[in-house]
């Protein structure tokens, strides 16, 4: 499947673990909003032919590791990468890619609204 690697998220965990409980909860909740954001971009804009992968597309959250993911994790829809990537004889259609690239410009600046309210 697509992978995205995002910078400096292991710098944000470690920060967020040494912050207090209700920081850290506004910071995931930050990071889910934007994951739900990616998740309905990225079904809107996701090639479809019977619907099923795009209907595959799940958020998972790990509050031990201060992580959310967006994907598609059933092995079965394997194929959602060939429209994403391309292939030799099909076109890449990004809407994953897109769907991260606009999610990022809003997330840094959600996160710090979010924490920035809660300690006024």
């Amino acid at each position: 499947m697509s992978k995205v690697r995002i910078e400096g998220m292991g710098a944000l965990r470690r920060a967020l673990r040494r912050l207090p409980a209700d920081v850290e909860s506004e910071a995931l909740k930050g990071m889910r909003d934007t994951a739900e954001d990616v998740r309905e971009d990225w079904y809107t804009a996701a090639a479809y032919d019977t619907g099923a992968g795009r209907e595959g597309i799940e958020i998972r959250e790990d509050r031990k590791q201060a992580a959310v993911e967006v994907g598609i994790f059933d092995p079965k829809l394997y194929y959602m990468v060939f429209p994403e990537e391309g292939t030799k004889s099909q076109v890449a259609q990004p809407a994953l890619a897109e769907a991260i690239a606009r999610a990022e410009k809003r997330l840094a600046g959600d996160v710090a609204r979010r924490i920035s309210k809660r300690y006024r």
